[in-house]
């Protein structure tokens, strides 16, 4: 089983390609946020990344909502901002204008069961797909 531990400040200078810990590819998950809903990408146990199909400005921290279509539904979640790929910025290769990425911020013993419940789900092949991008 994997346990959920925050482990320090992420630097934001972090960029994907400088990714120390595996994220899951993890199918029927959604970011909610104030601005919105965007598809996940992938998650682990420090943080996520989802794709928004119109752009936004994102503050540095905020708060959302991780839903899934099974029913599982971590609410409040904080997060910051940790890098955000613009449709200009680069050659994205999907129907995303941006994507983002984002560290958990203190989350409470709640969050970090249904967290860990759906690492676990994802581990154990339940939630997995080869690629979205």
């Amino acid at each position: 089983m994997n346990t959920l531990t925050v482990q320090g400040h992420i630097s934001p200078q972090y960029i994907p390609e400088q990714r120390h810990y595996e994220r899951l590819h993890i199918a029927h998950l959604l970011a909610v946020t104030k601005w919105g809903t965007g598809q996940i990408f992938e998650i682990n146990h420090r943080g996520l990344s989802f794709g928004c199909l119109y752009p936004h400005k994102f503050n540095e921290q905020w708060t959302m909502d991780i839903l899934d279509a099974r029913g599982s539904h971590v609410k409040d979640l904080q997060v910051t901002k940790i890098w955000e790929t613009r449709s200009g910025d680069q050659e994205i290769k999907n129907r995303f204008e941006l994507i983002v990425g984002v560290a958990f911020v203190k989350p409470n013993y709640k969050q970090i069961v249904e967290i860990n419940d759906l690492l676990e789900d994802a581990d154990n092949g339940a939630l997995q797909y080869p690629e979205l991008l």
